[in-house]
């Protein structure tokens, strides 16, 4: 998600305001506060004011571990490339998930300049679940002729993947990319939410990031390694976007890849395992049993 994309100009300011305060403003974003803030180590408890008996106790970041989207928010829907182009859809079968349509757009390997599409007639490709790719869940397609991965995210999926040539139907696929909903069916109400979604998205990003420098206070290369995935994030989302259909009025490919780059910044400083272990339910403990009274001794009054 965070790749290494030139920014030297961004990232130079952004070395230097991390080492001095170790906070970043995100495009758009309130300045934080000038206090500093440490990550909670894991297990740790709440956070200590300063002079609740503790002066100089430091106050933590308020950085919460973010669960990633579920399977059920993609399972059904017909998801499409960059929003326009071929078709991909997931069901759920016995043990497991499945792709039931799949559709690879393309170029002509003898005429690359015009647009081709490969569909695997009768698709029953089996997803098998893999480790988690940056805090998201993630699978990767049993599809020998052109295997890919892909990522859930919150109603699309981020697929990773090579070119495969189809000789025989002189058509040269990317499965990698952005697969989402036609930008036909988002209306005026969707962009709202899709607007508060990303809002919350960048939000999360912020704390999350900024409890993440800290945690690496003294670790001068871990700092500027930080920074820079920070740094570059802008760039990488606008190079996923910016061929999404209709992302000038929904801005629905923005809000998901910034939701996805919160996730990866929570699980990188939680550990990757960790919404997975905070999603499971707490099983509460049960209060013994009053001893019943002994033979003789008076019946309490009810309560």
């Amino acid at each position: 998600m965070r790749q290494g994309i030139s920014v030297s100009i961004l990232f130079g300011g952004l070395l230097a305001c991390a080492t001095a305060s170790a906070q970043l403003v995100l495009p758009g974003a309130m300045p934080p506060s000038a206090q500093p803030v440490i990550a909670a180590p894991a297990g740790a408890g709440p956070a200590k004011k300063r002079g609740d008996g503790d002066p100089g106790a430091p106050v933590l970041a308020k950085a919460a571990i973010l669960k990633p989207p579920a399977e059920d928010t993609v399972i059904g829907r017909r998801l499409m490339r960059n929003g326009a182009q071929g078709a991909l859809m997931i069901d759920r079968a016995a043990g497991g998930l499945r792709i039931s349509q799949l559709s690879l757009p393309g170029f002509q390997i003898s005429r690359p300049a015009d647009a081709c599409r490969v569909d695997i007639g009768g698709a029953d490709i089996a997803l098998a679940p893999t480790d988690r790719h940056e805090g998201l869940v993630s699978y990767a397609a049993d599809l020998e002729a052109c295997p890919f991965s892909l990522d859930i995210l919150d109603g699309a999926t981020l697929t990773r993947g090579k070119t495969c040539d189809f000789v025989k139907a002189d058509c040269r696929v990317d499965p990698a990319g952005f697969w989402g909903p036609a930008s036909a069916s988002f209306g005026p109400a969707d962009a709202k939410g899709i607007e508060r979604t990303r809002a919350v998205a960048e939000t999360d990003a912020r704390a999350t990031f900024r409890a993440l420098l800290n945690s690496a206070k003294g670790n001068r290369a871990r700092v500027k390694e930080i920074a820079r995935d920070q740094a570059a994030f802008s760039s990488t989302r606008e190079e996923i976007c910016r061929d999404y259909a209709g992302e000038d009025k929904s801005g629905f490919c923005a809000s998901r890849v910034t939701q996805a780059h919160a996730i990866a910044l929570s699980a990188e400083l939680h550990g990757p395992q960790s919404a997975e272990i905070a999603a499971k339910p707490v099983k509460k403990k049960r209060r013994p049993k009053p001893p019943a009274p002994a033979a003789g001794d008076p019946t309490p009054p009810p309560l």
